[in-house]
């Protein structure tokens, strides 16, 4: 368990790294970093990063569950399931950072676009899932809050609830801590690259 979190951290931590050194921005926005052009970018920029948190999260909670049980075939709907932690990691970060502004709508509107046409072709999928995800955003924000110390195994149970279509009874204990503490994890990562976006460069 512990390893599979180290992973997972290592993972996000490459991400943000691979984000600063510019190689999700470019040599116009890396030389912002430098001062050496007007500290200016767009909120498709930052949309095209996040895109790369949602990828790692992702495929990180893919491999780890798998690993954790080797039996497991996830299906469609388990797989929407897992989608729905590592995009709804991100949206949250980006609310908590942005709060209910125009800079928050472009982005999320902008990830939503993005995941949403490579994941799914048919628009009848499209609206499945997005109805599904803030379904689902709605329940896990419930339980989001900076004095609840067992978010992670909360979370995870309500995860777990969801993918194995019954009510968690601890069965799945592993599960539950690696969807929480990935899902933790996501968040964090998002939000310091965020706060890093904001204090070098004006949002346009």
């Amino acid at each position: 368990m512990g390893l599979s979190l180290l992973a997972v951290q290592g993972n996000l931590h490459e991400c943000f790294g691979t984000i600063s050194r510019g190689g999700l921005f470019g040599s116009h926005e890396v030389s912002n970093f430098m001062g050496f052009f007007s500290r200016k970018i767009t909120t498709d920029k930052i949309t095209e990063s996040l895109s790369g948190f949602f990828d790692a999260s992702y495929g990180a909670l893919v491999f780890d569950i798998k690993n954790i049980d080797k039996q497991i075939l996830i299906s469609r709907e388990q797989d929407r399931e897992i989608m729905i932690v590592s995009m709804f990691a991100v949206v949250r970060a980006v609310f908590t950072i942005f709060g209910d502004t125009p800079i928050t709508k472009n982005i999320i509107g902008g990830i939503q676009y993005k995941i949403f046409n490579q994941y799914f072709r048919d628009p009848a999928e499209k609206d499945q899932f997005g109805n599904l995800f803030w379904e689902r955003s709605n329940e896990y924000s419930k339980i989001l809050s900076p004095e609840n110390k067992d978010l992670d195994i909360q979370f995870g149970q309500i995860f777990c609830s969801h993918f194995f279509g019954k009510e968690e009874d601890g069965s799945h204990l592993a599960i539950m801590m690696l969807v929480g503490g990935l899902f933790i994890n996501t968040m964090v990562e998002v939000k310091k690259f965020l706060n890093e976006i904001t204090s070098k460069f004006t949002i346009i």
